[in-house]
């Protein structure tokens, strides 16, 4: 944006499609240009019901923030990209030990096991 001093969410492509690698389920972006801090553009966010619901995304898990400054008029563009529904990566179960399937009427996965306990 600062580049092509133009705040757009497309102006390297659509959104969609920036954040399509990174695997998240859901995102949302944040842009603003003119303020010279990240509390500034924060605050301005926060007053704003599009962008505060952006902050507030459900399930956000990352966010990345960036800024550069307009060589031509100066003024700082700002980004931030929130993202969740990142896929959980698949839980490997423990086996169950000889001890345990004895003391369990039926075997069964734990999650955690202390001190013979299985939950």
């Amino acid at each position: 944006m600062a580049a092509k001093d133009v705040l757009d969410h497309s102006v390297l492509g659509p959104f969609s499609s920036r954040v399509a690698s990174s695997g998240s389920g859901q995102a949302a972006e944040n842009i603003a240009y003119g303020y010279d801090s990240f509390s500034k553009t924060l605050d301005q966010w926060i007053e704003s019901s599009g962008h505060r619901r952006n902050l507030l995304l459900h399930g956000a898990s990352r966010v990345g923030v960036a800024s550069a400054k307009s060589s031509t008029t100066g003024r700082t563009y700002w980004a931030m990209v929130i993202a969740g529904g990142y896929e959980r990566p698949k839980r490997i179960e423990a086996k169950a030990t000889t001890t345990a399937k004895t003391h369990a009427s039926n075997a069964q996965s734990c999650r955690i096991k202390i001190l013979s306990l299985c939950i």
